[in-house]
Formats: structure tokens, sequence, C-alpha cells
């Protein structure tokens, strides 16, 4: 009772705060997947189609990978705040009895260390610098994510038109053999002729069957991407293809490149290893330890300080140094290697979004010639002066040349969404 009553009301804030901190946080993953469920619903606003902008703004709170660099930033930022802290200082306390004289003799003294070598200082410091970096990671996250979102979309977007234009030649296929049995029953086209219509819309149905897999892959994709619940994995895009072909994305310059958020992190990580190796080098010098005292001995009241540091003879914290040093050293190397890696990846893109426009208009030109030798056909078809074979193999160089055009323009939109996503102000929170 009498330990209560002395030292009680010292321990029990201690106590307390000590039960404060830690606060249990169970998962229960039955009630996080519908939470998750209706999150999902309500961003979706009910809509089966959604723009490329609304799945941007949804992924931007839903993508997992988004929500892991926000939780390590917000892990840095509470580091922050109380990195650079000092020392708690330190209680003693000794109790002697003297045997032959029946007196028992007390003391107490108090240890606070001085940082005069700014220990803390450093390590405020060092905490900040791994703030900024994690903040340049997450925002170098989310362009990543934009990014990618960008170029699942255009894959989308040429699958649908693909798909489409699938239907379309396999429903003129069905009518053609349709007609050529007609025909080849009657004796008006060879057997030959009448295989290779057959052979077409085998494989028509086949390469259609192949399109929708890859369709069902890429939704897929973008559900995981986004972060959706499974229940919205049929939604679609609302968006549609340019109708010509898009205009030259400009190539970003050295200077736009050192915006760029990647960059910016690995400096920050740099400039933090820096301030690391600077901390582990003051550590070989010793702090100054103060240590005021009071006891009590034969009745005498003595009080007193005193004043303590080691001596660096042998370790002086080369160890840690050696290893800080190294560790500045690949730092320096991740960051270099990320600038030349940007540099190399623009020029790249630059030089294949050249061949590509070259390709892609070329394409368009074959498509608008064939697009009219196939009117005229169609033309002679209907008043009867070209076969059936010759109409349908018109047909089928239309579609081939539809399909090697979509091709064409989806490799120019993802060289081009690359590039873009290279100049800072493309993405901008």
């Amino acid at each position: 009772m009498k330990f209560y009553r002395k030292w009680g009301v010292f321990l029990l804030p201690v106590l307390w705060t000590a039960c404060a901190v830690y606060q249990p946080q169970p998962i229960d993953l039955q009630k996080d997947a519908e939470e998750w469920r209706q999150l999902s619903q309500k961003l979706c606003e009910g809509k089966e189609t959604l723009s490329r902008q609304k799945l941007q703004e949804i992924g931007l709170q839903l993508n997992p990978e988004l929500n892991a660099a926000r939780l390590a930033y917000a892990r840095s930022t509470a580091v922050a705040e109380f990195a650079g802290l000092w020392e708690d200082p330190e209680v003693e306390g000794e109790v002697l009895r003297v045997l032959q004289e029946s007196v028992t003799n007390r003391g107490a003294g108090l240890s606070l260390t001085l940082p005069v070598t700014g220990l803390p200082g450093l390590a405020a410091k060092v905490a900040q610098e791994y703030k900024e970096s994690d903040y340049w990671a997450m925002c170098g996250q989310e362009r990543a994510f934009s990014a990618e979102l960008d170029a699942l979309c255009c894959r989308l977007l040429v699958t649908h038109s693909g798909i489409r234009l699938m239907r379309e030649r396999l429903a003129s296929q069905e009518e053609e053999l349709a007609r050529a049995t007609k025909l080849h029953n009657l004796g008006e086209i060879d057997f030959a002729d009448y295989q290779v219509i057959t052979r077409r819309l085998s494989d028509a149905r086949k390469a259609l069957q192949e399109r929708e897999n890859e369709h069902q892959k890429q939704h897929a994709e973008l559900l995981k991407l986004m972060g959706l619940h499974p229940s919205l994995r049929h939604m679609e895009i609302s968006e549609t293809l340019p109708s010509s072909v898009p205009a030259a994305v400009a190539v970003p310059t050295a200077e736009e490149l050192l915006e760029l958020p990647s960059i910016k992190a690995s400096l920050s990580s740099y400039g933090a290893s820096e301030t690391e190796l600077r901390a582990e080098i003051r550590r070989q010098y010793p702090e100054i330890k103060l240590n005021p005292m009071y006891a009590l001995e034969d009745g005498n009241d003595k009080v007193g300080v005193g004043l303590g540091f080691s001596i660096p003879l042998w370790n002086r914290n080369r160890e840690s140094i050696a290893r800080a040093t190294a560790e500045r050293s690949i730092k320096k190397h991740d960051t270099v290697t990320v600038w030349r890696k940007l540099m190399q990846d623009a020029a790249s893109l630059g030089d294949t979004q050249e061949l590509q426009l070259r390709h892609c208009r070329a394409e368009q030109q074959r498509l608008a010639q064939q697009l009219d030798a196939a009117k005229k056909q169609e033309s002679l078809f209907a008043l009867g002066e070209i076969s059936l074979p010759a109409v349908a193999d018109a047909r089928e160089e239309t579609f081939s040349r539809r399909m090697n055009y979509l091709e064409c323009l989806q490799n120019l939109m993802q060289t081009q969404i690359q590039l873009q996503y290279l100049h800072p102000q493309t993405f901008q929170k």
C-alpha cells in the first residue's frame, strides 16, 4: 500500500499510455467483401458503361498498389513527425545498508544525454527525405496506373472494333456460303471455289472465338487493375477509337524528364543515404551525458553532478560507416540507372512513333484504295458482271485491310500513351 501511494502516481500514467497506444484491429473478411461490393457499385453509379476519365477516378481510389503506396507514405509521414527526438532520461536509485552501524544510505541519480553531435537533427532530416521519397514514389505509382489504364482501354477499344468487324464479316460469309451452296448444286461454281468459301467461314469463326477469349481476359485485367468487386466484371468502356490517324506526340526533353516523380523519388532516396552516412560518421564521436545526483549518507543530504562520455579508441562506428557508404553508392547507381533508362525510353519511343506513323498512314491509304475497289466490285456483282468467288475475295481483302489498320493504330496509340506519360504535365494531381 505504501508502494502504491508513493509510486503509483508516476507508474499509472505510463501504464495507461502503453495500453492506449495498442488497439487490436481484427479483420472480418466477410464484412470487408460486402463493403467492397457496396463501394464498387456506388463508385460506378449503377452504370454498365463508363468513360475513361470515370474509370481513372475509380481506379485511383481502389487500385491496391496505389493504396499500398499511400500507406507507405503515411508510414513515413508518421515517422517524420516524431523523428529526431532526444533520448529519454534515465533514473537510477540505490540503497546501501551499513551492517555494523545499522545505517541505511540512499541515493538517486538522473542521466541525461546531450546530443552535441547533432544526431537528432540528422535523424529528423533523414526521415523527411524518406517521406519526400515515398511521396514522389506514390505520385509515380499514380502516373504508372493511369498509363497502364490508358493502354488497356486502348486495347479494349481495338478489341471491340475487331469483334464488330469480325461479326459483320462472319454474317457476310454465312450469306456467301448459302449462296455458294445453291450455285454449287447447280454447277455454276466449281468445287475449289466452294471449298475456299467454306474454309474462310470456318477460319472466321475460329478467329472470332479467339478474339472473344482475348476480350474476356482484358476485362479480367481491367477489373484487377481497377480494384473493383467481381460483380462488376462485365463493365464496358463508352469511348471509341479516333476516326483518323492521331497526330504525333512530342518527345520529352531532358529537362522535362528531370521533373518526373520517378527521378525525384530516386534523388530524395539518395539524399537520405547521404544524410545517413553523415549521421554514422558523427556517431564515432562521443555524446556527453550529464548526471545530477542526490544521496543520503549517515543522515546527511548530498547533491552532485557527474559528466560522462565514451572514449572511441577501437570501434569508431566503422562497420556502420562502411555499410552506409555502400548503401549510398547503391542508391547513386539506382538513381543514375533510372535517369539513363528514361532517356533511352524517350529516344526509343520517339523513333518507334515516327516509324509507326508512317506505317499507319500507309495502311490507311491502302485501306481507302481497297474500299473504293470493293465498292466498284459490289456494283459489278449486283449487275452480274463478276462471280461470287471474285466478290468474296474482294470482301476478304477489305476485311484484312481493316484488321491490319486496327493493328497499326493500336501499336501507334500504345506508343503515344507511353510518350505522353513521359511529360510531367500529362498527369497532375
